[in-house]
């Protein structure tokens, strides 16, 4: 079992997520939540209803930074739905949220189990700036982290540069990759590559258990969203690649490369910045500061697989 920390800003692909580690050994410590998909109130219910689905009732959920560090707040309903959860009319939970704001949570956990947990962030990095303010000595704590954002020399998704998670709030990214930790930054760059084939949509479309089910009439929106972009009937599964990863490192290789997060650029603002040219040597030591892990290769038809199983495929 892999114990995890989750802060996410739970949309569809976040709803995703938290099914894949459900279904692949995951131990969810907390689920912490911030602004991004949805306002982060939307995002701490989703997550209660999420959890609720798959049977961690007694994962406690955190809410969080409701605003970027730097810059108003934009959330994405267009492509999550006005619930974030694609406006399918799922029952909310009645369980009520922790009492801690999420990046305290994050440093209490973190100071309480030193060594022990990975965290897996999919949504703006706003908590994770936090608690990296709060707890400068995080990244000791830290076992690993594992990040959903960025586009490494590839184009973004909420800009021409910059991909959505690192753009809503580049300060608080800028921070995290500062940080002297491991981090596995899971890009547009790999994450585009994961969009479902049509057989392994019909074998999602016929799952039968009741959270696959869910997840199904949530991912429809998000369907709609991703069909003209890919020209067939199909999403990409963003989120649920990191918590793969997190669970699963070898399900991919990986290159060690300096990034850093562009702040000034009219245009550019949010882009992750790697060094990608190959005139120097690769960096070797992944806690250098300004240092991250970017996917080179992936097993897909192993990550296909084992997303179906999560959902009862």
């Amino acid at each position: 079992m892999t114990e995890i920390i989750f802060d996410c800003d739970t949309g569809v692909d976040d709803a995703m997520a938290i099914m894949y580690g459900a279904g692949n050994g995951a131990q969810f410590v907390a689920c912490t939540v911030t602004h991004g998909n949805v306002p982060v109130h939307v995002g701490a219910r989703n997550t209660l209803t999420i959890l609720d689905a798959v049977g961690l009732t007694d994962v406690p959920v955190h809410q969080g930074a409701a605003r970027p560090m730097a810059q108003p707040l934009l959330t994405a309903e267009f492509v999550h739905g006005h619930d974030g959860l694609g406006d399918a009319g799922h029952p909310q939970s009645s369980r009520e949220l922790a009492g801690t704001l999420a990046a305290a949570e994050i440093v209490r956990l973190a100071r309480s189990r030193p060594g022990e947990l990975t965290l897996v962030a999919v949504g703006p990095l706003t908590n994770i700036g936090l608690a990296l303010l709060l707890e400068p000595e995080l990244p000791r704590l830290i076992r690993r982290v594992v990040v959903m954002g960025g586009a490494a020399g590839v184009p973004g998704n909420a800009s021409e540069t910059g991909e959505a998670n690192i753009w809503h709030d580049p300060e608080a990214a800028q921070l995290v990759l500062d940080a002297p930790w491991d981090l596995v930054l899971v890009g547009l760059e790999i994450t585009m590559s994961t969009a479902m084939p049509p057989e392994v949509v019909a074998r999602l479309e016929a799952v039968d258990t009741p959270h696959g089910r869910m997840l199904w009439q949530s991912m429809q929106h998000y369907i709609d969203v991703y069909e003209p972009l890919v020209g067939m009937r199909t999403c990409v599964l963003h989120d649920p690649l990191a918590m793969a990863l997190a669970l699963d490192p070898d399900l991919a290789t990986y290159r060690l490369v300096r990034a850093s997060i562009e702040l000034r650029g009219e245009k550019t603002r949010g882009q992750v910045v790697a060094d990608l040219r190959g005139y120097e040597a690769d960096p070797v030591d992944p806690l250098e500061p300004g240092v991250v892990r970017l996917v080179d290769t992936l097993d897909l038809p192993a990550f296909h697989e084992k997303f179906l199983r999560a959902l009862g495929a």
